[in-house]
Formats: C-alpha cells, structure tokens, sequence
C-alpha cells in the first residue's frame, strides 16, 4: 500500500509547478540516524499536495553533505526537478543551516545551478522556541519543576495529593510534568501550578513535606508574570500553520509585546492576569521591562529571514493594495493590469484566497500565478517532521527495535498520507486471494 501511494506522489510531483520540502533529522531506538523529507507542491491549477517524500537511514556521520546526498536521492526516487524548489525549512542545527556545508546552503547551490531559485527558512516554531528561552526567570521554573517532580515520583505522595485535590474541589485534578522538547509543556505547567498554588501549599503543610514551597511576595509576582508571557508565546505557537500567515502573526505578536511593555511602564495590568491576580511589586517593574525588551530584540534577530521575505508575503496576500513599486520589475506590469481588474478584485474580496488564484487567468497573468504558486509550496515551520518523529519512536520501540529501514518508511508513509491507496488495483495484481479458514 505505502509503494502505491509512492506512485501516486510521482503522478503527483511530476504536474508540480512549485514545491519546497522541510527537513528534519533525529536517531530511533536503535540509534540510526533518519532524515525526514516532507514535499508540498502546487501544479498549475493551485492544487496543494503534502506528503511524505521519504525517510532515508544516515549511515556513518551527519553532516550538511550526507543530508544532502539523501535528499538529492529522495528527490530522484520521486523523479522531482531541481529547478522547480522553491523552498527549504529545516531546524538550526549546524549541519542544516551551516553557511558553507549546510544542508540549507547545498540545496540552495544545485538548485541555482539547475536555473531555478529557493528561499531558506529556519523552522519559525523553533525560532519562537529560542526566542521564550530569553525570557529568563529561570530560578522560578527551576522551583516549580522540582515541587511537581517531587509530588508525581513517588506514588504515595502523588495519591495522596490528588486524594486532597479531590476534597477542596480545586479547578483541576492533578499538575503536569514539564518535558523540554515539547513546546507547550512550559505553558501548561506554570498555568496549572499557579492555578493549584494555595493547594500545593496546604498539602505540604498537611503532610510535613520534605519540599519547600516559595510563596513570598516576590516568587509569586515573578511566577505570574511568567505565567501570563507564557500564555501568549503558546497561542503564538498554536498560530503558527499556515506559511501566508506566520509572518503576520509574528508581527502581531511584537505589537502585543510592545504593548504590554508600554503597560506595564504605566502599571496598567489588564493583559496581565495573573500578575494582576497575584499583585504585582513595584520593585519588579525593571526587572520585567528588562525581560519584555530582551524578548522583542530576540524576535527581531531571529526573525530576519521571514522579514526579508515580507514584500513577498504581501503580494500573495493583499495583491490589491500593495504599492507597486515595492514589488520587482517583472511583476509590476502584471500587477497594476490585476489591480485595475475589477471582476477580479470582485472575486478577492468574496473568496478564499487559494480560491481566488484559481480564478485568475494563467494566460494573462502568468508571472503573477507562478508567484503565488511558489508562497503557497513553502513551509513555515517542519512541526510535520516533529509530529512524524514521534509516530516513529512509536512504531520503533523497545518492543520492535529490529524494525527495517524500509517496513519504517512504509509504515509512517501510511500514517501521515493524506493519499488513499488503490486497494481495488492492488488486489487485482495478486495471483490469489487467500481467504481466512
């Protein structure tokens, strides 16, 4: 079935006008390198397709040049063409992103020498992800992990916890553990653990607890504040799907940023929840400008690729209103003839974009069609990658260590396909139908 949905991707990229793929490396249970390769392409009649290119076993060392010889390989096996890439998204390990070696850079030389041009993006996810680690206070989650850590290891005493949960009807049942490599843990903790605060203080002085619970002043200010920066970095990362969109949002959210720290000047706390619930400390008031323009110079650093990028995004998104003179000379003919398309601007306003693309002619606005074919092929983030690795270390556990290379491919391949295999024709092809006894 994987190998009929393999054939069905060929049929597939071979109508590509654009693609871009996102890249991804990690190690299973047996320590064997993978590279995952996800495609997104669009053919001609704006046709979105999102699959699986394949995942190849990295043997011996992992650099930029051994990805690059795997990707080169999934590429032929799906008998794609250099010059149709439009983009690449990878992590920022050393071995993608590397200026002179990188997986990034490589892809980007074969592809210019092939006559086409592609775009690099590091994962905007993993962007956001450095850019929270910023927002320091450190010693607060640091407190926070060791108290859940000592509830939750041992049975009794998390029994017993939850039993006291239950009597004084608190809001939620239990705290969560924190887990670093899942970018809503941080969030999630902090919220619950400040939510089940006066709880947590009651059970260890009920059970004389070995654990000390820093409730002053201080800690608790220092804890809703992150609590309430927290909130808005994971409704951040819940936005951060679709490639036309990432870019607004994230402006959104410096806009949001500078806000609160306009607020927060004036001691205004209406965006602060939990800072307000709390009482927020005077003295603190340094302290958390401090961490509100550390956080806002990070996301501007990291975040150049995307802006330079951002006349880009414009054009695909608001082809009507932006100025022509921000675009580049083979576009701006055909723009100001779109823009002066009032049976088209019509069909803007009343539709879908993807929808609206579709409606316009190929043969009068071709550059223009090309352009929007190419955003719509990008990848923003390679969260799919991250989501596929864990349904490998689920399919490749301790249980099934012994697992192959190929049965793995197969078996993620029918997992994450949006495509259905042709059993009708798969049947068909066999010799004999062996029925059960």
């Amino acid at each position: 079935m994987a190998e009929d949905i393999g054939e069905q991707i060929k049929v597939k990229a071979a109508a590509f006008s654009a693609f871009s793929i996102a890249c991804d490396e990690s190690t299973d249970i047996s320590d064997s390198a993978q590279l995952l390769v996800f495609l997104r392409g669009v053919n001609e009649d704006f046709e979105v397709t999102q699959e699986l290119a394949g995942t190849e076993t990295v043997s011996g060392t992992t650099k930029g040049e051994d990805l690059f010889l795997a990707v080169e390989h999934l590429l032929k096996k799906n008998e794609l063409k250099w010059k149709n890439m439009a983009g690449i998204t990878t992590d920022g390990a050393p071995a993608m992103v590397g200026k002179k070696c990188g997986l990034a850079t490589l892809v980007s030389q074969k592809v210019h020498e092939c006559g086409g041009k592609v775009v690099k993006y590091h994962c905007i996810v993993h962007q956001e992800q450095l850019c929270a680690k910023s927002i320091g206070l450190v010693d607060v989650m640091r407190e926070v992990v060791k108290i859940v850590n000592n509830i939750r290891s041992k049975a009794l005493t998390h029994r017993q916890f939850k039993a006291l949960l239950d009597e004084m009807d608190a809001q939620y049942g239990d705290v969560l553990y924190h887990q670093e490599v899942r970018w809503l843990s941080r969030g999630k903790v902090l919220k619950r653990f400040f939510d089940l605060r006066d709880e947590i203080r009651a059970f260890k002085e009920s059970k004389n607890s070995n654990f000390q619970v820093p409730m002053d002043q201080k800690w608790l200010s220092d804890l809703a504040f992150l609590v309430d920066i927290t909130e808005l970095l994971n409704v951040l990362n819940v936005q951060l799907q679709i490639i036309t969109q990432l870019f607004d949002h994230v402006k959104a959210f410096k806009q949001k940023l500078l806000l609160l720290k306009r607020h927060l000047s004036a001691g205004i706390l209406a965006h602060f929840p939990c800072l307000k619930e709390a009482g927020m400390m005077k003295e603190k008031l340094p302290e958390y400008d401090a961490v509100l323009s550390n956080l806002i110079q990070e996301f501007d650093r990291r975040f150049e690729d995307f802006r330079n990028s951002a006349a880009d995004f414009e054009l695909f998104s608001q082809p009507f209103t932006i100025s022509v003179d921000t675009v580049s000379d083979d576009l701006q003919m055909e723009l100001i003839d779109l823009q002066c398309d009032s049976e088209l601007k019509h069909k803007f306003r009343s539709q879908p974009l993807i929808d609206f693309y579709k409606c316009v002619p190929a043969n009068w606005y071709p550059k223009m069609c090309k352009q929007a074919q190419v955003m719509l092929s990008l990848f923003g983030s390679t969260y799919i990658c991250e989501q596929t690795f864990s349904l490998m270390n689920l399919n490749k556990c301790k249980l099934r260590s012994s697992l192959t290379d190929s049965h793995l491919h197969n078996v993620l391949t029918l997992s994450v396909s949006q495509l259905q295999p042709n059993l009708e024709k798969l049947l068909k092809n066999k010799d004999q139908l062996h029925v059960s006894h």
